[in-house]
């Protein structure tokens, strides 16, 4: 009867966070409209948030020249079944998006962001992203899946 309390205090500990890993492709309309891979982790900060920071680079095509760009977003997403009671769960985000090319152009923006993520299937989830962040941008996303919820 004295080990009650801390067997009924463990089920209700937060999970451990986990560092997720991610490979993402996006198509960004601009300006300039580019293409670019990138790589990224996050943690959860709560039960349904998770902190990030990307960093994606590619090709970029203005006044008919391509040229290199490279970007970093720093988001937060909140996702709206963070224990994965379903197979494809929706987010929402936001946070900021840093650019610049290899002419010296930069410029930074608010991000925001909506996706929707799908099951596990080898140790890696699917989403796909829709955002504005310097433009509108279209993403594929595959995270490394957590053991302990999404």
């Amino acid at each position: 009867m004295a080990a009650a309390p801390l067997a009924l205090g463990a089920q209700f500990a937060p999970p451990k966070p986990a560092v997720q890993f991610e490979l993402r492709a996006d198509v960004l309309s601009g300006p300039p409209a580019a293409g670019q891979l990138g790589v990224g982790v996050n943690v959860p900060a709560g039960s349904d948030v998770r902190l990030g920071i990307d960093a994606a680079g590619g090709a970029a095509v203005r006044d008919g020249a391509a040229f290199a760009i490279g970007r970093v977003d720093v988001a937060a997403r909140y996702l709206l079944d963070p224990y994965g009671a379903f197979k494809w769960v929706p987010y929402v985000g936001g946070g900021l998006t840093a650019a610049w090319d290899r002419r010296g152009t930069r410029r930074a923006d608010l991000l925001i962001m909506a996706g929707i993520e799908g099951p596990a299937k080898g140790g890696w989830r699917t989403a796909f992203e829709v955002g504005l962040g310097g433009g509108a941008r279209l993403g594929v996303v595959l995270r490394r899946a957590r053991s302990n919820g999404r």
